[in-house]
């Protein structure tokens, strides 16, 4: 389908409020409050590959490269070239090779093979899409392997987030649902749903 100027995600979700892209000085502020490697850091081993999507500034992306140890990998994806590059510098500086930054829209992970992550983190990341959320989920699901997690986070409920009630159940339907999953909650953690396949006749 062909768009219209200005109707790309970035330009529809450039303004960080409608984001968890907020300014880098807050980093540490909203790091303090997210709570978030308390509920994933007991499902990631060392050796693991990790897609943080989504990922801002990089403060799970680093605290998960820990995690996972030099024998394992985390691409850390923006659709926000700056955050990006404020990542790969401090990757650089800090000497994390595990890590892999890539600036690219969620619904779009071709740099990812298929069914190679142990665990997706979409912290934050489907509120704030204001298109193509239905393409991110499938990429999720594409790049994950089988018996992989994800963890799915709203940051936000509608207006400040994209993602209403009906949508977010919709989403959770496509998976199985091992923790949280409530819209009140606005978390899960989930695993790919198994395709039953017919026995020869």
């Amino acid at each position: 389908m062909e768009r219209i100027p200005g109707d790309s995600e970035e330009a529809r979700t450039s303004h960080w409020l409608f984001s968890r892209r907020g300014p880098a000085f807050l980093d540490p502020i909203v790091k303090m409050f997210d709570r978030s490697m308390g509920i994933v850091e007991s499902y990631i081993k060392r050796g693991h590959v990790v897609a943080d999507i989504g990922c801002g500034w990089g403060y799970l992306s680093f605290a998960v490269a820990d995690l996972v140890g030099p024998e394992g990998k985390v691409y850390s994806v923006d659709l926000a070239k700056n955050c990006i590059r404020v990542v790969q510098r401090k990757a650089e500086k800090r000497g994390r090779h595990n890590i892999e930054a890539h600036a690219s829209t969620a619904a779009d992970l071709s740099f990812i093979p298929d069914s190679s992550v142990d665990f997706v983190i979409a912290n934050g990341l489907l509120c704030s899409m204001a298109i193509d959320r239905c393409p991110a989920v499938s990429e999720i699901k594409r790049i994950l392997k089988a018996g992989g997690m994800a963890f799915l986070r709203l940051g936000s409920r509608p207006p400040l987030g994209y993602v209403d009630q009906e949508e977010w159940e919709r989403i959770l339907a496509g998976f199985n649902v091992e923790q949280g999953g409530s819209f009140r909650q606005l978390w899960a953690l989930a695993s790919l749903k198994q395709e039953v396949t017919q026995p020869p006749r």
